[in-house]
Protein backbone atom coordinates (compact mmCIF):
# COMPACT_ATOMS: atom_id res chain seq x y z
CA UNK A 1 0.00 0.00 0.00
CA UNK A 2 1.54 3.62 -1.21
CA UNK A 3 2.53 5.41 1.96
CA UNK A 4 1.21 8.79 0.31
CA UNK A 5 -2.16 9.54 -1.61
CA UNK A 6 -2.84 11.20 -4.55
CA UNK A 7 -3.71 14.67 -3.83
CA UNK A 8 -1.54 14.94 -0.70
CA UNK A 9 -0.02 17.89 -0.37
CA UNK A 10 2.97 18.26 1.07
CA UNK A 11 6.04 21.39 1.54
CA UNK A 12 10.07 21.70 0.80
CA UNK A 13 12.00 23.26 3.01
CA UNK A 14 11.61 26.56 1.04
CA UNK A 15 8.04 26.22 1.70
CA UNK A 16 7.56 25.45 -1.80
CA UNK A 17 3.36 22.96 -2.41
CA UNK A 18 3.83 19.74 -3.86
CA UNK A 19 1.06 17.89 -4.89
CA UNK A 20 1.41 14.16 -5.00
CA UNK A 21 0.09 12.33 -8.21
CA UNK A 22 1.11 8.97 -8.39
CA UNK A 23 3.49 6.31 -6.99
CA UNK A 24 6.19 5.25 -9.60
CA UNK A 25 7.81 2.45 -7.70
CA UNK A 26 9.10 1.28 -4.82
CA UNK A 27 12.20 -0.21 -3.40
CA UNK A 28 14.29 -1.19 0.25
CA UNK A 29 14.49 2.64 0.80
CA UNK A 30 11.26 3.91 -0.05
CA UNK A 31 8.94 4.50 -2.44
CA UNK A 32 9.02 7.41 -5.72
CA UNK A 33 6.23 9.38 -6.52
CA UNK A 34 5.37 11.95 -9.19
CA UNK A 35 4.50 14.96 -8.06
CA UNK A 36 4.20 18.41 -9.07
CA UNK A 37 5.21 21.73 -7.86
CA UNK A 38 5.18 25.44 -9.48
CA UNK A 39 3.24 23.84 -12.75
CA UNK A 40 6.60 21.64 -13.45
CA UNK A 41 6.74 17.79 -12.97
CA UNK A 42 9.08 15.79 -10.49
CA UNK A 43 10.13 12.62 -8.77
CA UNK A 44 9.66 12.70 -5.30
CA UNK A 45 11.47 10.18 -2.89
CA UNK A 46 10.14 9.09 -0.21
CA UNK A 47 11.69 7.35 2.91
CA UNK A 48 10.25 4.50 4.66
CA UNK A 49 9.05 5.29 8.48
CA UNK A 50 12.16 4.57 10.82
CA UNK A 51 10.88 1.50 12.88
CA UNK A 52 14.33 0.71 15.03
CA UNK A 53 16.63 3.00 16.69
CA UNK A 54 19.59 2.24 13.69
CA UNK A 55 17.21 3.19 11.40
CA UNK A 56 16.14 6.40 13.25
CA UNK A 57 19.98 7.48 13.30
CA UNK A 58 20.58 6.36 9.31
CA UNK A 59 16.89 8.43 8.68
CA UNK A 60 18.58 11.75 10.85
CA UNK A 61 22.45 11.32 8.87
CA UNK A 62 20.33 10.88 5.62
CA UNK A 63 18.16 14.30 6.49
CA UNK A 64 21.48 15.91 7.69
CA UNK A 65 23.13 15.22 4.57
CA UNK A 66 20.39 16.83 1.98
CA UNK A 67 20.09 19.70 4.11
CA UNK A 68 24.00 20.60 5.40
CA UNK A 69 25.42 19.39 2.16
CA UNK A 70 24.05 18.05 -1.08
CA UNK A 71 21.18 20.88 -1.05
CA UNK A 72 23.75 23.27 -0.92
CA UNK A 73 25.60 22.02 -4.09
CA UNK A 74 25.11 22.36 -7.43
CA UNK A 75 25.01 18.94 -9.79
CA UNK A 76 28.41 18.64 -11.29
CA UNK A 77 26.94 17.66 -14.32
CA UNK A 78 23.21 17.82 -15.72
CA UNK A 79 23.20 13.97 -15.94
CA UNK A 80 23.36 13.44 -12.32
CA UNK A 81 19.22 13.42 -11.03
CA UNK A 82 20.91 15.98 -8.00
CA UNK A 83 18.32 16.29 -5.02
CA UNK A 84 16.38 19.78 -5.14
CA UNK A 85 14.53 20.43 -1.98
CA UNK A 86 13.99 18.54 1.05
CA UNK A 87 10.00 17.37 1.83
CA UNK A 88 8.87 16.62 5.26
CA UNK A 89 5.68 14.51 6.00
CA UNK A 90 3.41 16.95 8.17
CA UNK A 91 3.79 15.36 11.56
CA UNK A 92 7.92 14.59 10.96
CA UNK A 93 7.58 10.81 10.96
CA UNK A 94 9.50 10.59 7.74
CA UNK A 95 10.92 13.05 4.51
CA UNK A 96 12.13 12.65 1.05
CA UNK A 97 13.75 15.02 -1.50
CA UNK A 98 12.56 16.47 -4.93
CA UNK A 99 14.58 15.05 -7.93
CA UNK A 100 13.97 15.33 -12.12
CA UNK A 101 12.12 12.97 -13.48
CA UNK A 102 14.11 9.80 -14.69
CA UNK A 103 13.77 10.96 -19.01
CA UNK A 104 12.06 8.30 -21.07
CA UNK A 105 13.36 5.05 -22.62
CA UNK A 106 15.97 4.74 -19.65
CA UNK A 107 17.00 1.36 -17.86
CA UNK A 108 18.77 0.33 -14.95
CA UNK A 109 22.04 -1.52 -15.67
CA UNK A 110 20.57 -4.50 -13.71
CA UNK A 111 18.19 -5.30 -16.75
CA UNK A 112 21.53 -5.18 -18.80
CA UNK A 113 22.87 -8.07 -16.85
CA UNK A 114 20.03 -9.80 -16.60
CA UNK A 115 19.80 -9.98 -20.77
CA UNK A 116 16.66 -8.41 -20.22
CA UNK A 117 17.34 -4.74 -21.59
CA UNK A 118 15.42 -3.41 -24.45
CA UNK A 119 16.49 -3.05 -27.35
CA UNK A 120 19.57 -5.02 -26.68
CA UNK A 121 22.48 -2.47 -26.58
CA UNK A 122 25.26 -2.82 -29.18
CA UNK A 123 28.90 -2.36 -28.44
CA UNK A 124 29.05 1.05 -29.51
CA UNK A 125 26.25 2.37 -27.65
CA UNK A 126 27.74 0.09 -24.31
CA UNK A 127 31.14 2.05 -24.95
CA UNK A 128 29.52 5.39 -25.37
CA UNK A 129 27.83 4.54 -21.91
CA UNK A 130 30.92 3.55 -20.36
CA UNK A 131 32.71 6.77 -21.11
CA UNK A 132 29.18 8.84 -19.96
CA UNK A 133 29.34 6.83 -16.57
CA UNK A 134 33.28 7.56 -15.96
CA UNK A 135 33.16 11.26 -16.66
CA UNK A 136 30.02 11.74 -14.91
CA UNK A 137 31.54 9.97 -11.59
CA UNK A 138 35.15 11.57 -12.46
CA UNK A 139 32.95 15.29 -12.18
CA UNK A 140 31.42 13.86 -8.97
CA UNK A 141 35.02 13.29 -8.08
CA UNK A 142 36.46 16.36 -8.44
CA UNK A 143 34.45 18.44 -6.53
CA UNK A 144 35.26 16.91 -3.58
CA UNK A 145 32.84 14.33 -3.25
CA UNK A 146 31.98 10.01 -3.43
CA UNK A 147 28.90 8.05 -3.97
CA UNK A 148 29.82 5.57 -1.87
CA UNK A 149 27.80 3.15 -3.02
CA UNK A 150 28.28 2.80 -7.17
CA UNK A 151 26.14 -0.45 -8.28
CA UNK A 152 23.76 -1.53 -10.56
CA UNK A 153 20.79 0.08 -9.70
CA UNK A 154 22.13 4.29 -9.54
CA UNK A 155 23.10 4.49 -13.68
CA UNK A 156 20.33 4.47 -15.55
CA UNK A 157 21.50 3.68 -19.58
CA UNK A 158 19.24 4.49 -23.05
CA UNK A 159 20.09 1.51 -24.75
CA UNK A 160 19.61 3.33 -28.34
CA UNK A 161 21.75 6.00 -27.49
CA UNK A 162 24.13 4.99 -24.61
CA UNK A 163 23.20 8.02 -22.96
CA UNK A 164 23.15 7.73 -19.51
CA UNK A 165 21.99 9.28 -15.89
CA UNK A 166 23.00 8.79 -12.36
CA UNK A 167 19.62 8.40 -9.85
CA UNK A 168 19.91 7.93 -5.90
CA UNK A 169 21.98 10.95 -5.55
CA UNK A 170 21.15 11.03 -1.60
CA UNK A 171 24.53 8.66 -1.47
CA UNK A 172 26.91 11.19 -2.29
CA UNK A 173 28.99 12.72 0.92
CA UNK A 174 32.02 14.45 1.42
CA UNK A 175 35.25 12.47 0.25
CA UNK A 176 36.69 10.39 3.41
CA UNK A 177 33.32 9.52 4.81
CA UNK A 178 32.73 6.87 6.64
CA UNK A 179 30.13 4.90 5.89
CA UNK A 180 27.87 1.43 6.14
CA UNK A 181 28.60 -0.80 3.18
CA UNK A 182 25.11 -1.48 1.39
CA UNK A 183 26.46 -3.27 -2.10
CA UNK A 184 29.22 -5.68 -0.40
CA UNK A 185 29.76 -6.82 -4.01
CA UNK A 186 30.80 -3.60 -5.15
CA UNK A 187 33.05 -2.26 -2.38
CA UNK A 188 36.50 -2.03 -2.25
CA UNK A 189 38.22 -4.70 0.09
CA UNK A 190 39.42 -2.37 2.29
CA UNK A 191 35.58 -1.30 3.30
CA UNK A 192 34.70 -4.61 3.43
CA UNK A 193 37.80 -5.36 6.04
CA UNK A 194 36.54 -1.83 7.55
CA UNK A 195 40.20 -0.77 7.32
CA UNK A 196 39.18 2.85 5.14
CA UNK A 197 36.45 4.97 4.78
CA UNK A 198 34.31 6.40 1.14
CA UNK A 199 36.48 8.45 -1.09
CA UNK A 200 37.38 8.48 -4.44
CA UNK A 201 39.93 5.25 -4.49
CA UNK A 202 36.89 3.16 -2.83
CA UNK A 203 34.82 4.75 -5.57
CA UNK A 204 36.43 3.89 -8.73
CA UNK A 205 36.52 -0.18 -7.89
CA UNK A 206 33.12 0.15 -7.47
CA UNK A 207 33.56 1.73 -10.57
CA UNK A 208 35.44 -0.93 -12.19
CA UNK A 209 32.90 -3.51 -11.29
CA UNK A 210 30.15 -2.05 -12.70
CA UNK A 211 32.19 -1.55 -16.23
CA UNK A 212 33.10 -5.22 -15.56
CA UNK A 213 29.32 -6.21 -15.31
CA UNK A 214 28.66 -4.09 -18.23
CA UNK A 215 30.70 -5.85 -20.43
CA UNK A 216 31.23 -9.45 -19.43
CA UNK A 217 27.58 -9.49 -17.64
CA UNK A 218 29.71 -11.19 -14.58
CA UNK A 219 31.51 -10.43 -10.99
CA UNK A 220 35.24 -10.10 -11.76
CA UNK A 221 35.71 -12.08 -8.41
CA UNK A 222 32.97 -14.65 -8.74
CA UNK A 223 34.84 -17.97 -10.26
CA UNK A 224 36.14 -21.64 -9.40
CA UNK A 225 35.79 -19.87 -5.46
CA UNK A 226 32.47 -19.42 -5.75
CA UNK A 227 31.41 -22.62 -5.68
CA UNK A 228 32.70 -23.99 -3.14
CA UNK A 229 31.05 -21.70 -0.32
CA UNK A 230 27.96 -23.16 0.76
CA UNK A 231 26.15 -20.41 2.92
CA UNK A 232 27.39 -16.70 1.17
CA UNK A 233 26.75 -15.31 4.55
CA UNK A 234 28.46 -12.04 6.00
CA UNK A 235 31.91 -13.87 7.30
CA UNK A 236 32.07 -15.65 3.88
CA UNK A 237 31.50 -12.21 1.70
CA UNK A 238 34.39 -11.01 4.14
CA UNK A 239 36.30 -13.38 3.27
CA UNK A 240 35.90 -13.87 -0.73
CA UNK A 241 35.48 -9.84 -1.59
CA UNK A 242 37.85 -8.33 0.89
CA UNK A 243 40.38 -11.06 2.92
CA UNK A 244 40.69 -12.88 -0.16
CA UNK A 245 39.65 -11.65 -3.44
CA UNK A 246 41.54 -13.19 -6.40
CA UNK A 247 40.00 -11.47 -10.08
CA UNK A 248 38.84 -14.48 -12.42
CA UNK A 249 40.86 -13.99 -15.10
CA UNK A 250 44.32 -12.92 -13.24
CA UNK A 251 46.92 -14.06 -15.63
CA UNK A 252 49.53 -15.21 -12.27
CA UNK A 253 46.93 -17.07 -10.43
CA UNK A 254 44.51 -19.53 -12.38
CA UNK A 255 42.45 -20.37 -8.83
CA UNK A 256 39.84 -18.57 -9.28
CA UNK A 257 38.95 -19.29 -13.12
CA UNK A 258 35.22 -19.44 -14.23
CA UNK A 259 34.32 -22.82 -14.82
CA UNK A 260 32.84 -24.37 -17.94
CA UNK A 261 29.31 -25.09 -17.53
CA UNK A 262 28.45 -22.67 -14.28
CA UNK A 263 30.30 -19.37 -16.09
CA UNK A 264 30.16 -19.96 -19.50
CA UNK A 265 28.51 -16.30 -20.44
CA UNK A 266 31.80 -14.56 -18.85
CA UNK A 267 34.57 -17.29 -20.73
CA UNK A 268 32.69 -16.35 -24.11
CA UNK A 269 32.11 -12.71 -23.46
CA UNK A 270 36.03 -12.12 -21.89
CA UNK A 271 36.74 -13.66 -25.03
CA UNK A 272 35.24 -10.61 -27.26
CA UNK A 273 37.36 -7.38 -26.24
CA UNK A 274 40.92 -6.46 -27.21
CA UNK A 275 43.84 -7.03 -25.09
CA UNK A 276 43.62 -3.50 -24.17
CA UNK A 277 40.68 -3.40 -22.44
CA UNK A 278 41.84 -7.28 -20.75
CA UNK A 279 44.75 -5.32 -19.27
CA UNK A 280 43.06 -2.86 -17.92
CA UNK A 281 40.63 -5.12 -16.10
CA UNK A 282 43.45 -6.99 -14.77
CA UNK A 283 45.33 -3.84 -13.41
CA UNK A 284 41.71 -2.78 -11.73
CA UNK A 285 41.12 -6.25 -10.09
CA UNK A 286 45.08 -7.57 -9.52
CA UNK A 287 47.55 -5.02 -8.03
CA UNK A 288 44.38 -2.53 -7.89
CA UNK A 289 42.46 -5.06 -5.17
CA UNK A 290 45.60 -4.11 -2.53
CA UNK A 291 46.86 -0.85 -3.44
CA UNK A 292 44.15 1.86 -3.89
CA UNK A 293 46.43 4.15 -5.83
CA UNK A 294 46.99 1.58 -8.64
CA UNK A 295 43.50 1.74 -9.53
CA UNK A 296 42.25 2.39 -13.18
CA UNK A 297 41.59 6.31 -13.36
CA UNK A 298 38.22 7.40 -14.71
CA UNK A 299 39.82 9.43 -17.44
CA UNK A 300 41.85 5.84 -18.30
CA UNK A 301 38.74 4.31 -18.62
CA UNK A 302 37.03 7.18 -21.21
CA UNK A 303 40.26 6.79 -22.99
CA UNK A 304 39.98 2.73 -23.16
CA UNK A 305 36.07 3.05 -24.58
CA UNK A 306 36.69 5.00 -26.84
CA UNK A 307 39.21 3.37 -27.88
CA UNK A 308 37.04 0.30 -28.26
CA UNK A 309 34.55 2.06 -29.43
CA UNK A 310 36.90 3.02 -32.64
CA UNK A 311 37.95 -0.76 -32.90
CA UNK A 312 34.44 -1.63 -33.89
CA UNK A 313 33.91 -3.13 -37.31
CA UNK A 314 30.99 -4.94 -39.06
CA UNK A 315 30.97 -8.59 -40.18
CA UNK A 316 30.51 -8.48 -44.17
CA UNK A 317 28.70 -11.82 -44.18
CA UNK A 318 26.15 -11.12 -40.92
CA UNK A 319 26.83 -7.30 -39.82
CA UNK A 320 27.70 -8.32 -36.55
CA UNK A 321 30.23 -5.78 -34.62
CA UNK A 322 33.50 -7.27 -33.53
CA UNK A 323 36.93 -5.39 -33.16
CA UNK A 324 40.01 -5.30 -34.27
CA UNK A 325 42.68 -5.73 -31.76
CA UNK A 326 46.35 -3.91 -32.45
CA UNK A 327 48.39 -6.73 -30.42
CA UNK A 328 47.12 -9.89 -32.40
CA UNK A 329 48.27 -10.73 -36.36
CA UNK A 330 46.35 -9.91 -38.93
CA UNK A 331 46.19 -13.25 -40.52
CA UNK A 332 44.46 -13.74 -36.43
CA UNK A 333 41.50 -11.35 -37.11
CA UNK A 334 38.32 -10.95 -39.01
CA UNK A 335 36.50 -14.46 -37.68
CA UNK A 336 32.85 -13.13 -36.33
CA UNK A 337 32.40 -14.40 -33.35
CA UNK A 338 28.16 -15.06 -34.31
CA UNK A 339 28.55 -16.21 -37.95
CA UNK A 340 31.82 -18.06 -37.53
CA UNK A 341 32.66 -16.54 -41.13
CA UNK A 342 36.17 -14.57 -41.40
CA UNK A 343 35.20 -11.15 -42.10
CA UNK A 344 36.58 -9.05 -44.60
CA UNK A 345 38.76 -6.36 -42.80
CA UNK A 346 38.12 -2.43 -42.91
CA UNK A 347 39.99 0.59 -44.12
CA UNK A 348 41.21 1.68 -40.51
CA UNK A 349 42.96 5.36 -40.31
CA UNK A 350 45.76 4.62 -38.70
CA UNK A 351 47.36 7.73 -36.23
CA UNK A 352 50.46 5.71 -34.91
CA UNK A 353 51.39 3.78 -31.29
CA UNK A 354 48.49 1.37 -31.89
CA UNK A 355 45.87 4.75 -32.51
CA UNK A 356 43.08 3.69 -34.68
CA UNK A 357 40.00 4.34 -36.31
CA UNK A 358 38.49 1.78 -38.16
CA UNK A 359 36.03 3.27 -41.37
CA UNK A 360 32.30 2.30 -41.44
CA UNK A 361 29.34 4.50 -42.12
CA UNK A 362 28.91 5.49 -38.49
CA UNK A 363 32.36 6.76 -37.72
CA UNK A 364 33.00 10.14 -36.53
CA UNK A 365 36.07 11.53 -35.09
CA UNK A 366 35.97 13.81 -32.27
CA UNK A 367 38.58 16.35 -30.90
CA UNK A 368 40.71 13.90 -28.85
CA UNK A 369 41.26 12.11 -32.09
CA UNK A 370 42.55 15.10 -33.93
CA UNK A 371 45.21 16.07 -31.05
CA UNK A 372 42.99 18.17 -28.40
CA UNK A 373 41.15 17.33 -25.12
CA UNK A 374 39.35 13.79 -24.67
CA UNK A 375 36.01 15.65 -25.43
CA UNK A 376 32.65 13.75 -27.38
CA UNK A 377 30.52 17.00 -27.25
CA UNK A 378 30.62 17.50 -30.84
CA UNK A 379 32.33 15.57 -34.19
CA UNK A 380 34.54 16.83 -35.82
CA UNK A 381 34.76 14.65 -39.03
CA UNK A 382 32.82 11.76 -40.09
CA UNK A 383 32.13 9.37 -43.01
CA UNK A 384 30.14 10.90 -46.05
CA UNK A 385 28.80 9.72 -49.51
CA UNK A 386 29.79 12.07 -52.23
CA UNK A 387 26.90 13.48 -53.46
CA UNK A 388 26.89 12.29 -57.05
CA UNK A 389 27.97 8.56 -56.08
CA UNK A 390 26.62 6.59 -53.33
CA UNK A 391 28.96 4.19 -53.29
CA UNK A 392 31.88 6.29 -52.68
CA UNK A 393 32.86 7.56 -49.27
CA UNK A 394 35.47 10.44 -47.83
CA UNK A 395 35.94 11.66 -44.46
CA UNK A 396 34.26 15.16 -44.58
CA UNK A 397 35.34 18.00 -42.60
CA UNK A 398 33.33 19.24 -39.27
CA UNK A 399 35.56 21.11 -37.62
CA UNK A 400 36.54 24.81 -38.15
CA UNK A 401 39.77 24.23 -39.78
CA UNK A 402 41.33 23.45 -42.53
CA UNK A 403 43.27 19.70 -43.34
CA UNK A 404 45.78 19.19 -45.94
CA UNK A 405 46.86 15.99 -47.62
CA UNK A 406 49.98 15.22 -50.34
CA UNK A 407 48.14 14.52 -53.90
CA UNK A 408 48.71 11.48 -56.50
CA UNK A 409 51.59 13.90 -57.84
CA UNK A 410 52.86 15.26 -54.44
CA UNK A 411 51.05 18.13 -54.17
CA UNK A 412 49.48 19.70 -50.90
CA UNK A 413 46.11 19.41 -51.32
CA UNK A 414 43.43 21.32 -48.92
CA UNK A 415 40.23 20.23 -47.35
CA UNK A 416 37.94 22.77 -45.83
CA UNK A 417 35.19 22.33 -43.59
CA UNK A 418 32.26 21.05 -44.97
CA UNK A 419 34.66 19.27 -47.47
CA UNK A 420 35.78 15.42 -47.75
CA UNK A 421 38.70 13.89 -48.30
CA UNK A 422 38.97 10.38 -50.53
CA UNK A 423 39.40 7.36 -48.69
CA UNK A 424 42.71 6.04 -50.84
CA UNK A 425 45.19 3.82 -48.84
CA UNK A 426 47.91 5.46 -47.95
CA UNK A 427 47.18 8.80 -47.85
CA UNK A 428 48.26 10.72 -45.10
CA UNK A 429 46.02 13.75 -43.62
CA UNK A 430 47.62 16.48 -41.74
CA UNK A 431 44.63 17.60 -39.02
CA UNK A 432 47.45 20.54 -37.35
CA UNK A 433 47.61 18.92 -34.59
CA UNK A 434 47.78 15.12 -35.46
CA UNK A 435 48.51 13.10 -38.66
CA UNK A 436 47.21 9.49 -39.54
CA UNK A 437 46.88 7.44 -42.71
CA UNK A 438 44.43 5.71 -44.36
CA UNK A 439 45.25 1.83 -44.99
CA UNK A 440 43.96 -1.34 -45.50
CA UNK A 441 44.96 -3.48 -42.70
CA UNK A 442 46.48 -3.73 -39.29
CA UNK A 443 50.60 -3.90 -39.27
CA UNK A 444 51.56 -7.57 -38.35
Amino acid sequence: MAMLKAGTLLRTHRGQEVRVEAMLGEGGQGEVYRVKADGHTYALKWYHQPQTEQQKQWAGEQREALLGYLLKKSPPDTRFLWPLGLVDHPRGVTFGYLMELIPDGYQGLEFLVLGKMRPVPSFKVLSTAAIGLAECFRKLHNMGACYKDINLGGPLLNPATGEVVVCDLDNVRVNKTPGNIIFVFFAAPELILGQGTCQTNTDIHSLAVLLFYMFVRHHPLEGRKELSVNVFNEAAQRKFYGKQPVFIFNPEDDSNRPVPGFHDGAIRNWALYPKFLQKRFTRAFGVGLKRPELRVREGEWMSDFSRLRDSIFYCSHCGQENFLDPEVPPAEQGLCFRCKKVSDLPLVLDFGGNKQVCLHQYTQLFPHHLGSALDFSAPEAELARHPNNPNRWGLKNLSRRRWTYLGKEGEEKQVDPGRSVPLRPGLELNFGKAKATFRKALPS
